[in-house]
This record gives structure tokens, C-alpha cells and sequence, in this order.
């Protein structure tokens, strides 16, 4: 009788890729989002609005040039580095201006409060927050910038009145609530561990640092303003990268509530 040939070293390796245990899969109790390039394309539908708005309080402050002029500069030096602090710096040096620190203020203030219009959700982001809620899973959302602002998106998107959201929690200019504060009264709450924790975001020096840093899982959706920034170090590197917000539920994760 024949003896079967032994699997090779590769063949098994392959196998265990196609087939992960459920058992393997950290159990994840509770989601919580970033909102801006997250839920929804804040490049595409209010950075450069937003960096026109801010052109203007710019040149009102006593920069020299044209809006369109400052505008088309805020765009290159944005391509450089999206940090607000380096495009104001950055215009300011090529413009000129009497009172620099007047005119940064400005226009970091026009950014924030740049006037919110009509806007839309990834197309992927209804299902998955329905998937997610079907399985059980708590999901919160944190967002970060001028507070009234961030109230405005939420309710153009309808996401004050989805039902899947259980809270919205709002990190402000002056860090009174930062993203990791948020994230901490998030776990304090719930009374759910760390580890069971998954949040997903798009930067790293913010929600993904600050997830990593309190035991979280982290995924970072790469699109939109901050998709060419780089982790500075191991606390900024997410644990899984998407392109698009409908792929969380692909991930290796179980979502549960955990009952």
C-alpha cells in the first residue's frame, strides 16, 4: 500500500494562510471610528473648500497676495505636508506679512470653521456600521476639530440620527477632549477590555497612536488628507491597513458582543 507523500513546508504554510481558526480571531466588542477620511471623504469634499475659506481670513489678517494667488500655494505646500502649521508657515514665507502670527490664526481659525454644506458617506459605511450592530458590536465614533463644525458634518451626514452609533464623542482644539482621553471614556464605560477594543482611523500620529498606546487594535483606512504620512515609530504603525472602509468586516477579527 501506498503511503501518501508528505505536504511539503510551503504546502502547509499555505493551507494554515487559506484557513484561520475562529478560535485565532481576537474577539472585538466594540468599534470606534474616526469620521473625517474615515466615514466619509473629507478630501474630496471639504479640504480644498476649507483651504480656500482659510486664503481668505489670510489675506483679510494682512497677508500680500490674492485669494486665488494664496489658495494655489496653500494647494502645493499641502501636497508637501498636509500639517496645517507647515502650509500656514510656509505661505506666510512666500507672501510676506507684517503681523505672521496674526495671519496663521486666521487662517488655522477659517480652516476649522470653514462653513459645512451638503455631504456624503462612503459608499461602504451604512453597511458595515449595520453589519457591525447585527453582530453585537458597541460603536462610537470620535471626531477632532472646531466642535460646532464637527456637529454640523455629523448631522450632513445623518449620523446624529443613525441608530447603530451609540455615542459621538467631540476632541476639540484646546485638547480638553483629545482622541485618547475619548478613547479612555469609551473603555471606562463600557467596562469592555483593550484588547477587545478595535479602533479605525486614518491618521497615525492621532487616533492610531492613541489606540496603540492604551492596548487597542488599530486599522488605518489609507485615503484622503493624511494618506502620505508615514508612522513616526512602532506606536503610530496600525496592525492592519485598508483602502476601504467596507473592508473592516473582512478583517481577522470576531465581532461580537461577546455574550
Amino acid at each position: 500500500m501506498m503511503r501518501p507523500r508528505p505536504s511539503s513546508p510551503s504546502a502547509k504554510r499555505k493551507k494554515r494562510d487559506r484557513v484561520t481558526p475562529a478560535g485565532k480571531r481576537p474577539l472585538i466588542r466594540c468599534v470606534i471610528f474616526d469620521l473625517d477620511d474615515t466615514l466619509y471623504d473629507c478630501l474630496g469634499q471639504r479640504v480644498r473648500p476649507a483651504h480656500r475659506h482659510a486664503a481668505a481670513a489670510m489675506i483679510t489678517a494682512g497677508l500680500k497676495g490674492s485669494v486665488d494667488k494664496v489658495y494655489q500655494a496653500r494647494l502645493r505646500a499641502f501636497h508637501t505636508d498636509p500639517m496645517l502649521r507647515h502650509i500656514d508657515a510656509e505661505v506666510i514665507r512666500h507672501f510676506g506679512a507684517e503681523d505672521p502670527e496674526a495671519v496663521s490664526r486666521a487662517a488655522h481659525d477659517a480652516y476649522f470653521n470653514c462653513p459645512v454644506g451638503k455631504l456624503t458617506l462612503f459608499r461602504g459605511t451604512l453597511p458595515l456600521l449595520n453589519y457591525l450592530n447585527k453582530n453585537g458590536a458597541r460603536i462610537f465614533i470620535t471626531t477632532f476639530g472646531d466642535v460646532e463644525t464637527q456637529h454640523a458634518k455629523v448631522a450632513a451626514l445623518g449620523l446624529d440620527r443613525e441608530p447603530a452609533i451609540e455615542k459621538i464623542y467631540y476632541a476639540d482644539r484646546a485638547k480638553r477632549v483629545t482622541k485618547e482621553s475619548a478613547f479612555r471614556q469609551i473603555q471606562s464605560e463600557t467596562g469592555i477590555p483593550a484588547d477587545q477594543i478595535l479602533v479605525v482611523g486614518d491618521r497615525p500620529m492621532s487616533e492610531i497612536r492613541a489606540a496603540k498606546t492604551l492596548g487597542m487594535h488599530a486599522v488605518r483606512l489609507c485615503r484622503g488628507e493624511f494618506a502620505s504620512q508615514t508612522p513616526a515609530d512602532a506606536s503610530e504603525r496600525a496592525d492592519h491597513e485598508i483602502k476601504l472602509i467596507s473592508q473592516v468586516k473582512n478583517l481577522p477579527f470576531t465581532f461580537s458582543s461577546g455574550a
